[in-house]
This record gives structure tokens, C-alpha cells and sequence, in this order.
């Protein structure tokens, strides 16, 4: 007798268990594919450079006023490389079978620098100081490059200054990151 209770009770367990989709209800399967390839190629590279405002060493660039300025504001070149340009960024763009679509380059900041010194990250400005072209930093990218289609290796020369105001406070080691993107839309 203890053996067929046994074997009741296990019965209806194993029945419940092996439904999941509960009582008068179908499993549907319906493939949908979903293409995944990469059509276009993108490359970028970054010159290896620590961008530097050293305050005590700001004059071994000729393109700064003397420091401390006679009037606020007041516009500095890095210290560190201490020759236009500061920065070169190369970039290329290829489609794979065909040309490739709409790209674009950014550049934005991370944030202000940190430790704070009182220098905020719009102060910091990107463009091209020959022509006297410049442009606030954001945490927002904003394109420096763009185009469609297949470009080969081409070339980006970036300046910066950072403009005083009268308010910072000295610091010491206080950094931002800058961010470059490529990417196709």
C-alpha cells in the first residue's frame, strides 16, 4: 500500500513541473533574422601627447602673454608641447564591397578638471590657433570632421588655450580627458 501512495502523490508533481506554459496554451517559434555584418570601416589615431599648462613654465611658449597677466581674461598656450600644433589626429574611413556612408569625427571633454582649480572645462578652447579659430570645450561632442563615403589616411591639427580668469586657485595635477570619436551614421 505504502508503495502505490508513493506513486500517486510523484504522478501529478512531474506533470506540473514539465509544463511551463500552464494548461491549453502553444509555444510558437518564429525565426526573424537579423543581419549583423560590418559594412564599414573606421580608423583612428591620436598623437601620444600629455597636454600641459605649467603655470610656472608657461613662458617657454612664445605665443602666451606674460604671466601673471596684466588683465583678465587672459589666454594661454600649453607649456607642454610648447609649438603650434599640439595635437595631430588621423583618421580614415572605408567601406567594405561598397562606399562607405555618412561619418563624422567629435571631439568633447569628460568634464571640468579635477581637482578643481577654477578653471571650468569651457574655458579650455580646441581650433586652430594660426587662423585664431576657436571653439569651448563640452562634454557634448561637437564634429570637427565629417563627410560620406571612402576617405583615405587625412589629417587634423588641433590647438588649444585655456583662459584665465582671475578666479582659479593653484593646483596642482589637476586633469581633464578630452575624447575623440569616429563613427559612421
Amino acid at each position: 500500500m505504502k508503495r502505490n501512495l508513493l506513486f500517486v502523490i510523484l504522478i501529478p508533481l512531474l506533470g506540473f513541473g514539465i509544463s511551463s506554459t500552464g494548461v491549453g496554451v502553444e509555444e510558437t517559434k518564429v525565426l526573424v533574422p537579423v543581419p549583423m555584418g560590418i559594412i564599414d570601416w573606421v580608423e583612428i589615431w591620436i598623437q601620444r601627447n600629455s597636454i600641459t599648462w605649467d603655470f610656472n613654465r608657461i613662458n617657454r611658449n612664445s605665443n602666451n602673454p606674460p604671466f601673471p597677466p596684466p588683465s583678465f581674461p587672459a589666454y594661454y598656450e600649453p607649456s607642454q608641447p610648447f609649438q603650434r600644433h599640439y595635437q595631430r589626429i588621423r583618421y580614415r574611413v572605408r567601406g567594405i564591397g561598397w562606399p562607405a556612408g555618412n561619418w563624422q569625427v567629435t571631439i568633447a571633454g569628460s568634464g571640468d578638471p579635477s581637482p578643481s582649480c577654477g578653471i571650468l572645462l569651457s574655458d579650455i578652447e580646441f581650433g586652430d590657433g594660426d587662423l585664431g579659430i576657436w571653439t569651448p570645450l563640452s562634454t557634448t561632442p561637437q564634429i570637427i570632421a565629417s563627410g560620406s563615403g571612402d576617405v583615405g589616411w587625412q589629417e587634423i591639427y588641433q590647438d588649444y588655450r585655456v583662459k584665465l580668469t582671475g578666479d582659479e586657485t593653484r593646483t596642482e595635477l589637476s586633469t581633464t580627458i578630452i575624447i575623440y570619436t569616429i563613427q559612421v551614421l
